[in-house]
């Protein structure tokens, strides 16, 4: 099976300030189905969309003691949703979670803003996806291990339940 995507992010922003994020998905996989001696190419697309306004966040970072700005949380989001960075961005993520200046990111540190993504996206749900791509790791990801992460798209896993 093949799989496609493509993520479009848009940005509204209100004086000089970013107000609103939403990123769509489309996600489209292609399966050869053998029948007989034949094989057929089946096609099927899925479309997804996550869009956040910085109201939204204020009254959801409330709710779940979530103390990231939405400021930050645009610079972490951006990186996860679209599966690559420029520039600088992958590190400014990184570093924006790593609350403690310790050179790693605790799955814990990871975890604080993922319920918004996704409100089913658990600590036990983040933990099992990280061990399927690190089987000796324990809490804590280095730079490396996190990007290595972003670029397997892992924000496009949590958005879709594929987790």
């Amino acid at each position: 099976m093949d799989l496609e995507y493509t993520v479009t992010e848009t940005l509204t922003s209100l004086g000089g300030r970013v107000s609103e994020i939403n990123y769509e998905f489309e996600e489209i996989t292609v399966e050869a189905i053998s029948l007989g001696l034949s094989t057929k190419r089946e096609r099927r697309a899925r479309a997804y969309s996550a869009r956040i306004s910085r109201d939204q966040y204020a009254a959801l970072s409330r709710a779940m003691s979530v103390s990231l700005s939405f400021d930050d949380f645009v610079q972490v989001l951006r990186p996860f949703m679209m599966g690559f960075y420029r520039n600088r961005e992958l590190e400014q993520a990184f570093g924006i979670l790593d609350r403690d200046h310790s050179g790693l990111v605790h799955i814990d540190e990871l975890n604080v803003f993922l319920p918004i993504i996704n409100q089913y996206a658990t600590g036990d749900t983040l933990k099992s996806y990280v061990r399927k791509v690190y089987s000796n790791i324990e809490n804590n990801l280095t730079y490396d291990e996190f990007r290595t992460l972003i670029l397997r798209g892992i924000g496009r896993d949590i958005l879709c339940n594929n987790i």
